[in-house]
């Protein structure tokens, strides 16, 4: 069975907490660009994945899988082919009680400097998680995946790769390559099997700056306006060659 390239963490203009310019369209056809085969649009406290979706996807090559960035006792967990119950809960001892299901659990970006994070919450809560996301966004010399390698390492849990994708161009200098049937129950079963590997490069300078630049730009027009600005770049997609797997 061959290696699907894998993005589980993204977001696009059907989110309804971020106001972003890309549609799921453009988000899937940029995918497809940078020849991923797997994509979870993992929009905030709310999962959005029609069949017309999942038929555009397939089109193009793509497993969609359905996903949403919930927010738990105001920390963000990402559940993947999550049921109605998981995408309602509202606190780890919902989650808990209701169990996994069919559904896999992520814990994003973990250690970044974020109220959102999930911070000390991870390993209060370990036994929810089915892996760890090794976020995007770090320079050769600077980043806070550290941490979470360190306690994915602890407690056997995988690093996934994810871009945690809010604007274009897409990049894919960090995915993962998971071993899996492209189907979302099988793609499902093979994150809580371990059956995922980390493919990741570190960011330019120039990239990393950009993205902290964007983070902080729709930072303050969310406090300001109320929602984050409308980025209307054209480039779509950012090419980063064939990158590396990592072990870590």
């Amino acid at each position: 069975m061959a290696e699907l390239k894998a993005d589980f963490h993204t977001h696009s203009a059907d989110d309804p907490r971020d106001d972003l310019s890309h549609s799921t369209e453009m988000l899937i056809d940029a995918a497809a660009q940078l020849n991923f085969r797997v994509l979870a649009l993992t929009c905030h406290e709310g999962v959005t994945a029609t069949e017309r979706l999942r038929e555009y996807a397939r089109r193009r090559g793509i497993t969609f899988v359905p996903g949403l960035e919930a927010c738990i006792e105001g920390k963000h967990v990402v559940i993947l082919n999550p049921d109605g119950e998981q995408a309602s809960a509202a606190t780890f001892a919902e989650l808990r009680a209701l169990g996994r299901r069919d559904a896999a659990f992520l814990a994003p970006h973990p250690y970044y400097p974020s109220r959102s994070s999930l911070g000390r919450a991870l390993e209060d809560n370990i036994d929810l998680f089915d892996a760890v996301e090794f976020c995007t966004l770090y320079v050769r010399w600077a980043g806070f995946n550290r941490r979470a390698v360190r306690v994915a390492r602890k407690y056997g849990l995988p690093l996934i790769g994810t871009s945690d994708l809010h604007a274009f161009p897409y990049c894919d200098s960090t995915c993962t390559l998971v071993d899996a049937a492209p189907n979302a129950d099988d793609i499902v079963a093979a994150i809580r099997q371990g059956r995922v590997t980390l493919a990741t490069r570190p960011r330019t300078l120039r990239e990393g700056m950009g993205l902290v630049l964007y983070s902080l730009r729709t930072s303050w027009k969310g406090r300001i306006y109320g929602f984050g600005g409308k980025d209307r770049r054209q480039s779509v997609v950012s090419h980063t060659g064939k990158g590396h797997t990592e072990s870590f």
